[in-house]
């Protein structure tokens, strides 16, 4: 009995999506959409081989793994800020470095940032202009 109270408050997601809006798709930048991996959080890095994932969709949803959990949301896109909505997540617990890890990647995406295309890199910065996510193109 005490695996399945776990497993059911294990997959439970909840996802809040009245203050967010859809983006309508041809107003996503082709070259934001795709699949993102993190490679800097915050000016600090991130830990090697924890692939911590952002897909950023053309119908104005991302989703992706941040290390431990997956995730999913709606995003609002105006020029270049783009403003993520709260993510729904599963709930799974990791080792403490790992969910610091994660920590730092949702507290990254809940403030709204400017973005921009480095190459291959998306990089995400706070209103200051401080480094939010650097995150790499996969499969491109």
């Amino acid at each position: 009995m005490l695996k399945l109270a776990l497993f059911l408050s294990c997959s439970c997601v909840l996802i809040d999506t009245a203050s967010v809006s859809m983006v309508a798709a041809d107003t996503v930048p082709a070259a934001l959409v795709g699949t993102w991996l993190a490679e800097d959080i915050g000016g600090r890095g991130v830990i090697d081989d924890l692939q911590t994932t952002l897909e950023i969709n053309d119908d104005g949803t991302y989703s992706g793994f941040a290390g431990c959990n997956s995730y999913t949301g709606i995003f609002n896109l105006k020029d270049n800020v783009i403003t993520f909505g709260p993510a729904g997540a599963t709930r799974k617990m990791c080792v403490p470095a790992v969910m610091d890890q994660e920590t730092k990647f949702f507290d990254a995406l809940r403030t709204r940032l400017s973005w921009k295309i480095e190459d291959t890199k998306l990089v995400l910065a706070r209103p200051d202009s401080s480094l939010a996510l650097r995150l790499a193109a996969q499969g491109r």
